[in-house]
């Protein structure tokens, strides 16, 4: 009987030695709050970069429209979409850029530049829609 309660003892023993180092507690990061500067979506340098690119398309629209590549009224409705996407970035910014928006933000200023190459690549210049270079002699002479 000696024995066994000797045995259990040391078990006993043995257990609450390891139990203190089992039940340590490890802090989980926690998510970052929505603040300007320190958002989800990266902070002040997204914004700057979407900011750079909605620049960059409305350049290249000015530009276009200089050089009577594209229509003044293509050229107008393609600027009110790039102020459109521009309040909005500015709008988001404030409160902090959380990955929906950010993601929100990218696709519209994706589907613009291809709307700004598409009517680039489509003949939408001063002769009309769809009047090339080699479709402009009617009498093929």
């Amino acid at each position: 009987m000696r024995k066994l309660m000797i045995s259990l003892a040391a078990a006993g023993a043995a257990l609450v030695v390891a139990s203190p180092a089992a039940a340590q507690y490890y802090s989980q990061p926690q998510p970052a709050p929505y603040v300007y500067g320190n958002g989800y979506a990266g902070g002040y340098g997204q914004v700057r970069a979407l900011q750079a690119r909605v620049d960059r398309i409305e350049w290249q629209i000015n530009r276009l429209d200089r050089r009577d590549r594209i229509r003044d009224r293509s050229a107008d409705r393609l600027r009110h979409e790039a102020d459109r996407i521009e309040e909005r970035l500015h709008r988001a910014a404030r409160g902090g850029l959380n990955p929906y928006e950010a993601n929100d933000i990218q696709n519209r200023i994706a589907r613009l530049e291809q709307r700004v190459q598409y009517s680039l690549a489509n003949g939408y210049g001063r002769r009309g829609y769809g009047d090339r270079d080699d479709r402009w002699d009617r009498d093929r002479d």
